[in-house]
């Protein structure tokens, strides 16, 4: 019986235990200084609220579920924060000798202090249930970060910071190895600068699909105070969001979903040869957007000028056509029963019921997620030239943002195509000559 209840209980522990995949981390190259982060988690309801400077408190940006509690963020000082969930930690510590801080602890460090030397003093003085499981990564715009688990305070040393899903202090707890943390740590390792290219590479390589799937990614320009903002792991688009810009507005929050368009750039993608006579340009992303193209030799688009592109909504039966198109058929069904037709009638009662189950006033505008193929066309490219392209996206009902694409790139080697083609179709007849002699 004793083996038996033993068994039951590690298989109920070993189903209650939690999974924690998310991936924080912060890189400095004594210029450009950022933090970075993916959240993963089962729940899609994410959203982003602004909270502007009060007396005595700095204004910041959070970064959570709908429930409201805070997982990352960052203030107006260029202080960021992301926290992962890990194994149970005691800390005995923290118990004996700080004062316990009733709510998110890292609520009141971002609201009162500007670096991480002013963040240390808070975490020597106070301690929260939330650190019972979970650790922080904090970092400044100075280049200083550290990483709070439990009772352990861990300071940079040297470019970089990385935290998964175990204690640094406690590995043997659980969670470790990790493969998201090396290879974070092995990309940093080898990359000579810190930049925004860079930082996406990580949080691509590092992302989660299936059940707890990453949710959304940020990327933070701690000394702009800017983030960039990825919506449900599709590194194709994204969001900046100007933080002293959008604190200017007051109080607000916004679903993440709705500030995004599901792009996902088709054609012509990364360096392929098109003739210069005629590019089409294809993408995918939702019937409810509005997009401009942009395509220039500058790969700022300095002198480019946006292309409007409309889209298309296919027609569909609304309420009022569907009520005529019932009250024709009932018209008809009670002529063909005066001619004495019954199998008509029948046929026209069985029409009426699907019609009448199947017209809806809604369904005259498309579904926020229907996503389409759009596609512009554009002549008279130069030759030999190579061309940065984006699509800028507008959601429907929000005019506070627009999102864009990545920038993709392609050459126009007309001359080169052609030759090329020359090339294989010489190669082709000698090979055929060859085995004629043979």
């Amino acid at each position: 019986m004793k083996i038996i209840l033993s068994l039951i209980f590690m298989v109920i522990s070993g189903v209650c235990l939690p999974l924690y995949p998310c991936t924080v981390f912060y890189a400095t190259d004594g210029n450009t200084i950022l933090g970075g982060n993916n959240e993963d988690w089962s729940d899609s309801n994410t959203k982003i609220w602004f909270f502007p400077p009060e007396e005595g408190k700095h204004g910041w940006v959070k970064f959570g579920f709908a429930g409201g509690f805070p997982q990352g963020g960052l203030n107006d000082q260029g202080l960021f924060w992301d926290a992962t969930g890990c194994a149970y930690l005691e800390m005995p510590y923290s118990e004996a000798n700080k004062e316990k801080y009733y709510g998110p602890l890292m609520e009141k460090v971002i609201e009162e202090c500007a670096s991480v030397q002013e963040a240390l003093i808070v975490f020597e003085n106070y301690y929260c249930d939330d650190q019972y499981k979970a650790q922080y990564l904090i970092g400044d715009a100075t280049g200083a970060s550290m990483i709070v688990e439990g009772d352990s305070i861990i300071m940079k040393n040297g470019d970089y910071q990385v935290a998964t899903n175990f204690y640094h202090s406690h590995p043997e707890i659980g969670g470790y190895p990790s493969r998201r943390y090396e290879t974070a740590v092995s990309i940093l390792e080898n990359s000579n600068e810190i930049s925004l290219q860079l930082f996406g590479s990580i949080l691509s390589a590092t992302h989660q699909e299936g059940s707890y799937p990453t949710q959304y990614s940020n990327i933070y320009d701690l000394k702009r105070k800017v983030i960039y903002l990825f919506h449900f792991h599709n590194f194709e688009e994204f969001v900046i969001i100007n933080l002293k810009e959008e604190l200017k507005k007051g109080s607000h929050s916004y679903y993440l979903r709705d500030l995004f368009s599901k792009i996902h750039i088709i054609s012509p993608k990364r360096i392929n040869v098109e003739s210069p006579s005629s590019v089409t340009f294809i993408w995918e992303g939702k019937t409810t957007s509005s997009y401009d193209l942009y395509y220039s030799t500058d790969p700022n688009f300095t002198d480019s000028e946006p292309v409007m592109v409309a889209i298309l909504h296919s027609f569909t039966l609304n309420g009022t056509l569907c009520c005529s198109f019932i009250f024709g058929i009932i018209l008809m069904g009670g002529i063909s029963r005066k001619k004495k037709k019954p199998y008509l009638f029948i046929v026209t009662i069985l029409v009426i019921f699907l019609v009448f189950f199947s017209c809806k006033d809604e369904i005259t505008a498309p579904s926020p997620t229907q996503i389409n193929k759009i596609s512009r066309t554009i002549e008279n490219l130069e030759s030999n030239m190579t061309y940065y392209w984006k699509v800028v996206a507008y959601p429907e009902g929000n005019n506070d943002f627009s999102s864009e694409s990545i920038v993709q790139t392609f050459i126009t080697e007309h001359y080169l195509q052609q030759n090329t083609r020359a090339k294989f179709f010489i190669d082709f007849l000698d090979k055929i000559q060859k085995n004629d002699n043979e």
